[in-house]
């Protein structure tokens, strides 16, 4: 399952979008404010994604992904598969924990990370599938959007669940 973590208006979107696509996507949480989960199937955001309304964003948002700081391996290299997958699509992709603690760089505006078991949802993210590690362990990434990326959040795991399938 695809996860995507969005605000109120975002999950109307999302669901109006899957509608339009003939793909059935029910919120509980409708109108309920604040960050909320939804869940997809993988390969509906290639129809969802596309149908959206967006506003107005930015052409090119500021991407950042961690390296170094993910231990498993595994998963740290799939995280540096999607920042460079998302590279060949024109996107600037920096790495967040070049040079160390104290020369961190601002906050991008979407971050690649490991996706973890238990995430926080207090701003937009998709957690998507990515592949199986060598012990049969699901290897998932996390993209997170600062406000009013949430387009180009959708956009940016469209090109990586396409990528994975």
């Amino acid at each position: 399952m695809v996860a995507i973590a969005a605000t109120a208006r975002w999950r109307a979107r999302i669901v109006a979008a899957a509608a339009s696509a003939g793909i059935t996507l029910t919120d509980d949480l409708a109108g309920v404010p604040g960050i909320r989960l939804l869940s997809c199937a993988p390969g509906d955001l290639a129809a969802i994604v596309p149908r959206l309304t967006r506003d107005a964003e930015p052409a090119r948002p500021a991407i950042g992904a961690h390296s170094d700081s993910i231990a498993d391996r595994e998963l740290r290299d799939a995280v540096a598969d999607v920042a460079a997958l998302l590279s060949l699509h024109g996107n600037v992709v920096l790495d967040l924990d070049a040079g160390g603690r104290r020369s961190r760089p601002a906050r991008p505006d979407v971050v690649v990370s490991a996706g973890v078991d238990r995430p926080q949802w207090t701003e937009p993210a998709v957690r998507l599938p990515v592949g199986t590690g060598r012990r049969g362990v699901p290897l998932t990434v996390a993209l997170t959007a600062g406000p009013s990326f949430e387009g180009t959040l959708l956009e940016l795991a469209r090109l990586v669940e396409a990528d994975a399938a």
